[in-house]
């Protein structure tokens, strides 16, 4: 269910060692640990946790926070009911508050007390959620986003269902008729284009303008009638979206276009998934803005996740585990280390969260403070390093390391050599082989293409390698602007001026995606789209056409405006 704040509040009828929240509350007396969820979750956690909360100095009704261990979270809160259900109140506030401190999104909370601590399920449930009501009203929280109560026995679960359906009675609520796994949440479809953009067309229609008209005659009257008619038609503008560029939007763009309309004044028609818009020039030049914003942020996103694959190839970051095993970085930290955008954390494949040291090539774990080495592999173009290895030149098949005495690699070797041979050693190098015979054959070929080869293909690699890129306008023609250019119908671009034909005769083409926004007439000598009005010379036209009633060609002038969907075509002249 929804609660104060926006926040998800959730039961679930489960173990909390199976948690993978952000954050997990364990409940005990500081004195013994072997009973209920305290010896459940340090069973998990391991003995140095253990160690730490038999050191811990406890203060009445505080939350002692503690290491996670082996546990698959960043932090343990540790927390004494007392068997009190004000205590227990106060403690939720407190544990709400502690999530906001670290910045955490997502926390399970055992029944405190209701287990072994002896409590009447029903006294332990109003407290809880007591305080979950409180913290989650009075506080402006900006990281939590879910609460889990993760109930272990049945009639706990019970308790707590009744009383949170009373409390929170008039809250959303969801309920799951399947077991969820934990801190997955089940994805939802999202609701129709048309469902959505209904709301913004209910707000619009009743929206009307009176005006009163005093003259000395009734053709006075009508003059100025149809003076103030003419004008107001001619600042008057209308633009049709159609449905695929709607599709993204999310509720909260459906929200912002919904008010954008009615401080406009606009008129909307929604008619078989397209959106018609009406009024006045700026109003509607407003609502293409925001969609066409809409619109780029999805297109930047899919250009980042098609970035962080390409990358995913060719480079490798990795951190050193705490067992001294190389472990690789998923996807997005892998592309930011690369490009050195690492102002906040990187989470590694297990979900902790590390600040960086690039220069010393160091990680520190945010909670706790371990430190871990960095490593940055690149692979070869016909061999995939692996993680264990060190870097090799292009041209290098063979290469040996020597071993440090402080690495785990080193130390493995070591005890497996010494388990039967009583010598000392004195050396331990990694032999680093590659069987390259067929790649440096390709190798060498491509270095052997002719010049004139090369120089014909070097903007289709470039493509396919880094994206379009403005600094090739020119090269072919610039009637309409330089920028780069896109035709609508594939025969232009397969003439041979533009798609020069190779030895054999094929060609190459690039199907590609192209956010052409607003645009205008394009001419010989722009280096950026006009504005599209005197008054705001900033707010420009996204591109530019070679002709208003029938666009053959866009030119855009943003790199990230477009991407080849399509890496390459290769394409026999003969065909077209």
């Amino acid at each position: 269910m929804t609660v104060g704040g926006g926040v998800k509040l959730q039961l679930v009828f489960g173990d909390i060692t199976d948690e993978t929240t952000d954050a997990v509350v364990n409940t005990t007396d500081f004195v013994y640990f072997q009973n209920g969820v305290c010896k459940d979750i340090l069973t998990v956690a391991g003995a140095d946790v253990e160690a730490e909360l038999k050191a811990a100095k406890y203060t009445r009704g505080d939350v002692f926070v503690s290491q996670s261990g082996n546990f698959p979270c960043e932090v343990l809160f540790h927390v004494c009911g007392q068997k009190d259900a004000v205590v227990i109140e106060q403690l939720v506030i407190r544990i709400v508050e502690h999530c906001e401190s670290f910045g955490f999104e997502c926390v399970a909370i055992p029944a405190i007390c209701a287990g072994a601590g002896g409590l009447d399920p029903g006294v332990v449930a109003g407290a809880v959620l007591r305080g979950v009501k409180d913290a989650t009203s009075s506080f402006g929280l900006n990281s939590l986003t879910d609460i889990r109560l993760v109930l272990l026995k049945i009639n706990v679960f019970l308790a707590f269902k009744e009383e949170a359906m009373q409390m929170f009675s008039t809250a959303v609520i969801n309920k799951v008729s399947v077991p969820q796994l934990p801190h997955v949440q089940q994805q939802q479809h999202p609701p129709s284009v048309e469902a959505d953009l209904s709301i913004v067309c209910n707000s619009s229609t009743s929206q009307q303008s009176v005006f009163r008209f005093l003259g000395l005659s009734r053709k006075d009257v009508d003059g100025a009638k149809t003076k103030l008619k003419d004008l107001y038609q001619a600042q008057c503008y209308s633009q049709t979206f159609r449905q695929e560029e709607l599709k993204d939007l999310t509720q909260d763009d459906v929200k912002d276009l919904k008010q954008l309309v009615e401080t406009e004044g606009l008129y909307v028609e929604l008619s078989q998934g397209t959106l018609k818009v009406s009024g006045l020039n700026n109003g509607v030049i407003k609502v293409m803005q925001m969609i066409n914003a809409s619109l780029h942020g999805n297109l930047r996103r899919e250009v980042r996740v098609r970035e962080e694959e390409d990358l995913y190839v060719r480079v490798a970051w990795c951190i050193l585990g705490h067992r001294g095993n190389w472990e690789r970085l998923p996807k997005t930290a892998n592309h930011s280390l690369e490009n050195n955008d690492v102002g906040g954390r990187i989470v590694d494949a297990q979900g902790n969260k590390w600040t960086m040291d690039l220069p010393k090539m160091e990680a520190t774990r945010y909670l706790g403070g371990q430190t871990a080495k960095l490593k940055r592999l690149e692979h070869l173009p016909d061999f995939t390093l692996p993680l264990y290895w060190d870097n090799m030149a292009a041209d290098e098949s063979l290469k040996t390391v020597e071993l440090l005495p402080s690495d785990a690699e080193y130390r493995t070797v070591k005890e497996a050599f010494k388990r039967t041979v009583g010598k000392t050693v004195l050396k331990i190098e990694r032999l680093q082989n590659v069987i390259c015979g067929a790649p440096m054959k390709l190798r060498r070929s491509k270095s052997l293409t002719s010049t004139n080869s090369r120089v014909e293909n070097d903007n289709c690699e470039s493509i396919i390698k880094t994206g379009f890129n403005r600094r090739f306008s020119g090269q072919n023609a610039t009637s309409y602007g330089k920028g780069t250019y896109f035709a609508v119908n594939a025969n232009y671009s397969a003439q041979p001026t533009y798609s020069k034909p190779a030895a054999d005769g094929s060609q190459l083409m690039f199907v590609a995606r192209v956010l052409t926004g607003i645009y205008t007439q394009g001419q010989q000598n722009m280096r950026v789209p006009p504005p599209v009005s005197n008054q705001e010379g900033h707010d420009r036209y996204d591109s530019v056409v070679d002709r208003m009633d029938n666009p053959q060609m866009y030119v855009v002038f943003h790199d990230n405006q477009a991407y080849p969907t399509t890496s390459s075509l290769s394409i026999d002249r003969e065909e077209i």
